[in-house]
């Protein structure tokens, strides 16, 4: 089984449906965790988990940890948030502190990093890569990113006429004074991207590989 966790908050996201995608093109069984449904604390840093290698919090992520362990291959999925993994999904990473102990519980786990952002989800991606190698000795088989170049002032309703916002910066004033109207072509989905589809598509048979090299 592949564990994909869905750091995004919103429904039907790009993210949600780019884990979605790569988990059903493995053909392999998958389950998709979406964090904002889950009540999961912040760590406290009390470190008792290097008892049993379980966190003593009791909340969502208690059933979490034997679904990490038991996965065939973990996928982090997160959005970016002023250039990092969004809460979330940072909160997510942390909390798998306990598996990382006197046992490690993830040693040579297939895993792999993937992220969505505006125009920063590359670094967001190797953050997280970064956390599942270096912290947790997950052997990774890849990561993907797509820049939607969708800002949150698409969505506020302020865009067109807030001066801090982000088409304010990167707008020349004559364009930005033209911008008068946000119309729903402006939100990209990563499915118009036949780049972005075939690096899914490669990333779905590189952890089909190496859930077969795990089983033999």
């Amino acid at each position: 089984m592949i564990l994909l966790v869905n750091g995004s908050p919103k429904p039907n996201s790009n993210l949600r449906r780019m884990l979605d995608k790569i988990g059903r093109d493995t053909g392999l069984e998958y389950t998709i965790i979406d964090l904002v449904k889950l009540n999961i604390r912040p760590c406290t840093g009390c470190v008792k988990c290097a008892e049993d290698n379980r966190c003593v919090l009791k909340d969502d992520m208690i059933s979490l940890y034997d679904q990490i362990v038991s996965a065939d291959a973990l996928v982090v999925g997160g959005v970016t948030y002023f250039a990092h993994p969004n809460a979330l999904t940072r909160n997510f990473m942390e909390r798998m502190f306990p598996l990382r102990h006197r046992h490690p519980q993830t040693m040579g786990k297939p895993a792999a990093a993937v992220a969505v952002g505006g125009d920063e989800a590359e670094q967001t991606a190797k953050e997280i890569a970064y956390h599942l190698e270096s912290y947790f000795n997950c052997k990774m088989v890849g990561t993907l990113f797509f820049n939607s170049a969708t800002p949150p002032c698409f969505i506020c309703g302020y865009g067109t006429t807030c001066e801090y916002g982000g088409p304010a910066r990167w707008m020349p004033p004559e364009e930005f004074e033209a911008f008068t109207e946000i119309t729903p072509d402006m939100f990209q989905k990563f499915e118009d991207y036949a780049d972005v589809l075939a690096a899914c598509e490669r990333l779905s048979k590189d952890l089909q590989t190496a859930v077969g090299k795990g089983r033999d």
